[in-house]
């Protein structure tokens, strides 16, 4: 028996013998196990998903320096004519992965007719395809070394613990290019006390540069634990009003930092929150693999009686400005 399939012992006297069972159901299969993906959800919204058509990879040119020729001068003093650099290219592979449906045919058979609860091959596919999303969702909160490096290369590869560190993100160096550094506040602690302190200095971190606070975050993501706290310390804030349906809500529905959402999501790490702008990072897929099922369908194979099929991703997280995006770690 598979593991958490249910099991009992009948045994069919009159009564049994002529009743049949009564099946309460909603003609779908009601999911008991898959986790809710809001950060993926915030990438399908608002643009942030770009679908390609191919290429060997990505690649996303990025300002890493200034034009250093400026200078005053009077009259006829010899101006600076030294050819700058300060642009560099990041780099992005792909990155690919499948769930597989695999169902034999007596088992397609046997789910017709008139005793069908629920369309079995429907059913097959909707898991599958909650398989593969909660993959893509653990993917995101990822460093890209999970699977022998095959794995994503998510937030904690676009904001390490330590963004001076020697090591290169995109093919770009982070110890040698200042500019391609995310924000980061480590070894916050105690929520009570250093939590919103700490997430205004991120925040304004990220708002540097010429775009300034046009370009702040606008998405906070964290986990539950720490999003209860954030909540327990702007509830004493809030002003309720009278509910037109009577009684009181204690609950704050929506939270929000200097107007981005704060959200939890139970794949981001213990202690751990980002804050995103939504301009400045993007999850890029392939047209031909874009979270669905292969062009082909379903098929049979020549030596079984069973169909089979995929469900591909292929496409990674890309970044073009990294000062853009902010970590808190350590958040107790």
């Amino acid at each position: 028996m598979a593991t958490g399939e249910s099991s009992f012992t009948r045994t069919y006297g009159p009564l049994l013998t002529m009743t049949l069972d009564e099946i309460l159901s909603s003609g779908a299969i009601q999911d008991n196990v898959y986790q809710a993906n809001p950060t993926l959800d915030w990438f399908n919204s608002g643009n942030r998903i770009k679908v390609l058509q191919g290429g060997e990879r990505i690649r996303i040119p990025v300002m890493t320096g200034t034009n250093g020729t400026f200078k005053w001068y009077s009259q006829l003093d010899t101006l600076n004519i030294t050819p700058s650099l300060g642009f560099t290219t990041a780099w992005y592979q792909w990155k690919q992965a499948a769930v597989s449906i695999a169902i034999d045919g007596l088992t397609v058979r046997q789910n017709m007719g008139p005793t069908q609860i629920a369309d079995i091959m429907k059913e097959k596919s909707r898991q599958a395809e909650l398989s593969l999303v909660d993959g893509i969702a653990t993917g995101l909160f990822s460093d890209g070394t999970g699977s022998s490096n095959k794995q994503m290369t998510g937030l904690e590869a676009a904001l390490p613990d330590d963004p001076t560190s020697d090591t290169t993100y995109a093919e770009i160096n982070q110890s040698d290019n200042t500019s391609w550094r995310s924000q980061i506040q480590s070894s916050v602690g105690a929520a009570a006390t250093n939590l919103i302190p700490k997430m205004r200095t991120v925040w304004n971190d990220c708002g540097e540069g010429k775009s300034g606070s046009n370009s702040s975050p606008d998405y906070i993501v964290t986990t539950q634990t720490v999003h209860e706290s954030f909540e327990a310390l702007i509830a004493p804030r809030v002003r309720y009003e009278p509910n037109p349906s009577g009684g009181a809500d204690a609950g704050v529905e929506k939270l929000l930092f200097k107007g981005a959402t704060v959200v939890m999501d139970n794949f981001c790490g213990s202690g751990n929150m980002y804050m995103l702008n939504g301009s400045h990072i993007m999850l890029f897929v392939h047209a031909k693999a874009n979270m669905a099922m292969t062009e082909e369908g379903f098929q049979k194979p020549i030596d079984q009686d069973a169909l089979v099929a995929q469900i591909l991703f292929q496409g990674n997280i890309a970044v073009n400005n990294r000062r853009k995006l902010g970590k808190l770690t350590g958040i107790t």
